[in-house]
């Protein structure tokens, strides 16, 4: 396969629901490693996307390509098997625990155990020893569950249908963390949302949905600075919120780290600096 291969491409799809078109000739490329944003009021056709990605509804025109392979719909079809999802509410066997749950997804297609459970239930902020039903469950909870069956056989596409909702600041936190390392093992992200802010937070291009029709919004924001901070006290708060910060070279002693963030200019970034009681020495926007 070649490596420069699109993981997404959606070409011309159309689809009608109950007789109203809710999109309308999509056209839509996704890249390895690049998170794509879809941000649209309830019923714009946001979700009939998602779902027609992972082929569990037909196009009525159009095609969808995952690695340069077209999803084929239905039970003779040909799904896309390298594709994570996590769209609406998530839904599990309520009688059983979160672990037993996922055990279960996993022994579909085998690709990874208990082992591989265990820890991907830890990385989202769950006990996989906690052996209470899923219906006993938070609703934050059960969020934090539907992510992690979504990302735990490592798939080269995710798709998030407003995969913060129901979680605290923590969860949204332990959220970024993971997808930033699952674009960093070269994965790619679709996310969509009606909640603009939080669409802009995570991804590198933004569309809006607009009577069918896919409208681009905004490129990536994204800036990667270099920050000298006097100690190394500094690098750890900085480390909170930037999980997946590098360390650079010391500057005349003074710890320095490089890390990416949606700031516009030196003023902004310092005024955040501040608020966070972190004392920043020398800032350097890099290209």
């Amino acid at each position: 396969m070649n490596p420069h291969t699109p993981t997404l491409e959606l070409t011309q799809l159309s689809k009608k629901l109950g007789g109203r078109e809710v999109l309308k000739q999509v056209d839509l490329i996704v890249q390895p490693g690049e998170v794509v944003g879809i941000v649209g009021s309830n019923g714009s056709g946001k979700t009939t996307l998602l779902r027609l990605v992972t082929g569990l509804i037909y196009p009525d025109r159009g095609v969808i390509r995952v690695k340069g392979k077209r999803v084929r719909p239905g039970l003779l079809g040909d799904l896309p098997l390298s594709v994570g999802a996590l769209i609406e509410t998530p839904s599990f066997l309520p009688q059983f625990s979160g672990f037993q749950n996922l055990t279960m997804l996993a022994s579909i297609q085998q690709k990874i155990d208990k082992t591989d459970v265990y820890q991907v239930m830890k990385q989202v902020g769950l006990d996989p020893e906690n052996r209470k039903p899923v219906r006993t469950y938070s609703l934050g909870m059960r969020q934090r569950l539907g992510i992690a069956q979504a990302v735990m056989e490592d798939p080269c596409l995710l798709l998030f249908d407003e995969p913060t909702n129901a979680l605290d600041d923590h969860g949204v936190e332990t959220f970024s963390s993971l997808l930033q390392e699952l674009i960093e093992k070269g994965a790619s992200v679709l996310l969509v949302s009606h909640v603009k802010g939080e669409i802009q937070r995570f991804c590198d291009r933004v569309f809006q949905i607009e009577e069918g029709k896919l409208l681009s919004v905004q490129e990536s924001t994204k800036q990667k600075w270099r920050l000298v901070v006097s100690s190394w006290d500094d690098v750890e708060k900085l480390t909170k919120r930037f999980p997946h910060l590098q360390i650079d070279q010391p500057v005349n002693g003074y710890p320095a780290v490089v890390c990416i963030s949606h700031w516009v200019s030196q003023a902004e970034l310092t005024s955040e600096m501040m608020q966070d009681e972190i004392q920043v020495i020398e800032v350097q926007k890099q290209i």
